[in-house]
């Protein structure tokens, strides 16, 4: 039926048809009924955010008398390039005859009918100081840095007869979004990135959702679940019983890697690595020895994780990677690399990766697969340093309670250990370890 009725329909009819958000929008990307003021749509990526804001906007200056619309993102790069010109933005949504006139420097959108819409940064909350608006659309606010651009916003909230804002989010159990959800105000819908399936790449499941299924990161970033982080710690998730085992013992038919955290703390941590090929993608990280020491100078340090070579794997060491802080020189001894390339030789040592704390310690949570899958983690029970840090490794927080992506004690045990594996990981999986290959699927036409 649904196929007769778009072949009936003439070329102008079809264009139209485009444009008509009711029809092709899911019942969650559509404004929900009722005397609300804050419409928080929390989904996971993929799902359709960017277009359900924009579409709302759309529908609020078309149909609801909308005038002065405030349009407010992390970043003044982000209202740009997301709400403004991206793909699902306010230029491509609006048929070309009631299409806004953007201009960049004025940071202004201005429709055929007379309304008007202004991009804010979120990180310079003083010029939502003042401005009014009848409607507003706030999108990744878990991202903003300041909260005061929230409570300015909703000062400046304040004209017509019924100031609404829509929120567009991937959930971040920050201050702020808490505070949004408790207001009595605030509607809240949203999806997972399942819901759009039809409209995204296959290869983006095969290769980046099906990675993070089962993990916190996945709940979180695909299925929309606001996640309180308990006490802090990064993996509530660690179990001995699954992660801990003795068959992480030193395969000699296995390359061995030394991850060395040698920075600027007084600390220094180890683990010694090798990486097996299970399945065409997929692969098992198993440590089979650790090493931790205060107080030491580089030299002896050195010394002592090529003795635990020795000891563990009869000195067959490929490759040692170093936390690339090890250039500086630390209150403890001169640059660490040159010590440690004077005992393992300059062609084994290298820098790991330079990357982002959470990322790497996300590919951790990855290799430790969810609740329903097999770890691909493993940690030898002799390596009583991880498995007291994987215990103990815990996030910091702000005066107000959020959690931050830094640990809590930076001269804490845990830290020198959890650093060097993640640099370790890092390296054997630079790009992001490959899933287990999906079934191929067939993707629908695309739509949106």
């Amino acid at each position: 039926m649904e196929t007769e009725f778009l072949e009936g329909l003439t070329e102008e009819q079809a264009n139209a048809l485009l444009y008509e958000w009711e029809y092709w929008a899911r019942p969650e990307q559509l404004a929900p009924v009722g005397d609300w003021g804050t419409w928080l749509v929390m989904a996971g990526r993929g799902f359709g955010k960017t277009r359900t804001g924009a579409e709302w906007i759309r529908d609020q200056i078309e149909n609801h008398g909308a005038g002065r619309v405030a349009l407010v993102a992390p970043t003044a790069a982000d209202a740009r390039d997301v709400m403004v010109e991206g793909e699902s933005d306010l230029l491509s949504i609006f048929p070309k005859n009631k299409r806004p006139k953007y201009e960049p420097s004025k940071r202004r959108l201005t429709w055929p009918n007379g309304a008007t819409g202004t991009t804010y940064s979120a990180d310079e909350p003083e010029r939502l100081r003042g401005p009014q608006h009848d409607r507003a659309w706030c999108d990744e606010i878990g991202s903003w840095r300041y909260p005061q651009a929230w409570s300015n916003l909703m000062l400046g909230l304040r004209i017509g007869d019924s100031p609404k804002v829509c929120v567009t989010a991937t959930p971040r159990p920050t201050p702020l979004v808490r505070e949004i959800l408790k207001d009595r105000s605030t509607v809240k819908t949203g999806g997972s990135t399942y819901d759009n399936r039809a409209n995204l790449a296959a290869s983006f499941f095969d290769r980046t959702v099906a990675k993070y299924e089962g993990t916190r990161l996945g709940l979180q970033e695909i299925h929309a679940v606001l996640l309180e982080i308990s006490e802090g710690a990064w993996f509530p998730s660690f179990s001995e019983e699954k992660h801990v085992s003795p068959l992480a013992e030193y395969d000699p038919t296995l390359p061995v890697m030394i991850a060395i955290d040698c920075g600027t703390s007084r600390h220094t941590g180890a683990v010694y690595l090798q990486c097996k090929q299970i399945a065409p993608y997929r692969h098992r990280v198993t440590c089979f020895a650790d090493y931790y020491a205060v107080d030491l100078f580089s030299e002896p340090n050195a010394q002592a994780i090529h003795r635990g070579a020795g000891e563990h794997c009869g000195g067959q060491i490929h490759k040692v990677r170093l936390d690339p802080a090890a250039t500086q020189k630390t209150g403890v001894g001169p640059a660490a690399r040159g010590e440690y390339e004077k005992v393992f030789g300059a062609r084994r040592v290298e820098f790991w990766p330079i990357h982002r704390v959470a990322d790497g310690l996300d590919q951790i949570e990855v290799l430790m697969g969810g609740e329903n899958r097999e770890s691909d983690l493993l940690i030898h029970p002799r390596c009583v340093n991880l498995i007291a840090a994987f215990k103990n490794y815990e996030r910091d927080s702000t005066p107000q309670g959020e959690w931050l992506t830094v640990p809590k004690d930076p001269q804490h045990p845990a830290e020198e250990l959890m650093d060097s594996l993640r640099g370790g990981v890092r390296d054997l999986f630079p790009e992001g370890r490959k899933p287990q290959p999906q079934h191929q699927r067939t993707s629908a036409r695309r739509i949106f």
